[in-house]
């Protein structure tokens, strides 16, 4: 990144012609930022705030079905040298019956450790030799629950750690998901609709929940307007809605916002709202516009900056996209193709033109 004469701000391509491979969402590909990013938050804010956007960010990781490394208790390879179990580790339904591997604090307790990354199960000899078994977080937590003499876990113990006991662990798994808020059921409501494609239904939940204060219902029923589902095409009352929803927060307001600039070729305005979307996205991440935040900000930022960290963006947005297709998600299958074209880009063509963003001269409505 350079600053230009004129005070604005370029990015330039990073990267060279060579073909590189694109990881994957996994320990052994891109570990689990949003874990990552606020066990880390936890340790500098050290207060109630941190502690749930540590709950959000592990509610997302189960949303994404993410996978975790869990270590084995049995034989290292010879004179603890480093072995393959971590690039290879056991699949889970070969690891069933293997004893774990624990550990046990100064007060006796006894702690599963799971880990997010390759690199984080290699910070120590202790596990970086061991066997490792590949799960998916849900399917440890609930390991750590129905083994006896188990008491919680611990994530990536040799670092920034975080531990949660049987209590948290249920709270996690077992919790159902129910609406909050003025105008959050019938939001919900018109989801379940639009997953159906009855959109003339969903937009009557979306103006309800509207109605009652909802700005997830105000920036849906947004998004109905400009595509003239189930409602006539308005795009002025689209945005109308959406920044009303701004106003208040809302990460899909502010990603639909920015994707209206950048369809009408301002894609410097369309860079902000994406900034923030991620700001406001951060303390509460969630599968219906996180994965979007990566993509978009990975399209338009970080392509330029770190073809590593665009990358990375690309392989959390593909696994959500991915399990949102699955699951009849509207517009999943277009994110989803989106994503896929720019990680076929990253990997395999030459840097592109660079991108120039007056940042500090945009203003936004």
């Amino acid at each position: 990144m350079a600053r230009r004469t004129d005070g604005g701000v370029r990015f330039r391509p990073v990267g060279s012609r060579r073909s590189r491979t694109a990881p994957v969402y996994s320990p052994r590909g891109t570990g689990c930022p949003a874990i990552e990013q606020a066990v880390q938050g936890l340790y500098k804010g050290q207060n109630e705030e941190s502690f749930w956007t540590l709950m959000s960010a592990l509610n997302y990781a189960l949303e994404l079905e993410t996978h975790v490394l869990v270590p084995l208790q049995t034989a290292l390879s010879a004179q603890g040298a480093p072995a393959p179990w971590m690039e290879h580790p056991i699949p889970a339904e070969k690891a069933d019956g293997l004893a774990l591997w624990t550990l046990r604090n100064d007060k006796g307790r006894c702690w599963l450790p799971l880990f997010t990354s390759v690199a984080a199960a290699g910070a120590d000899r202790s596990t970086g030799s061991r066997p490792m078994a590949d799960r998916t977080l849900e399917q440890a937590m609930q390991l750590a629950l129905d083994t006896p003499g188990i008491d919680g876990v611990v994530l990536d113990p040799w670092s920034n750690s975080a531990s949660l006991d049987g209590a948290l662990l249920n709270g996690l798994l077992h919790a159902g998901h129910t609406p909050e808020g003025p105008g959050a059921e019938e939001a919900e409501a018109g989801k379940e609709a639009a997953r159906a494609g009855h959109w003339a239904a969903a937009a009557e939940c979306y103006q309800k929940a509207a109605e009652q204060g909802s700005s997830a219902g105000l920036s849906l029923l947004g998004e109905c307007l400009y595509q003239g589902r189930g409602v006539p095409k308005s795009a002025a009352q689209a945005r109308k809605l959406w920044k009303a929803a701004a106003e208040s927060g809302e990460p899909i307001a502010l990603l639909n916002l920015g994707d209206d600039c950048a369809a009408r070729g301002d894609n410097g305005k369309a860079l902000l709202w994406y900034r923030r979307a991620r700001q406001n996205a951060a303390a509460v991440p969630d599968i219906e516009y996180t994965p979007r935040v990566c993509l978009r900000l990975a399209q338009y930022e970080t392509r330029y900056t770190s073809r590593k960290k665009a990358l990375a963006q690309a392989a959390e947005a593909k696994q959500a996209f991915t399990i949102l297709q699955r699951e009849h998600e509207p517009d999943a299958d277009r994110w989803l193709q989106e994503t896929e074209q720019l990680i076929y880009e990253l990997t395999h063509e030459p840097p592109t033109a660079p991108a120039a963003y007056n940042i500090e001269s945009l203003q936004l409505d």
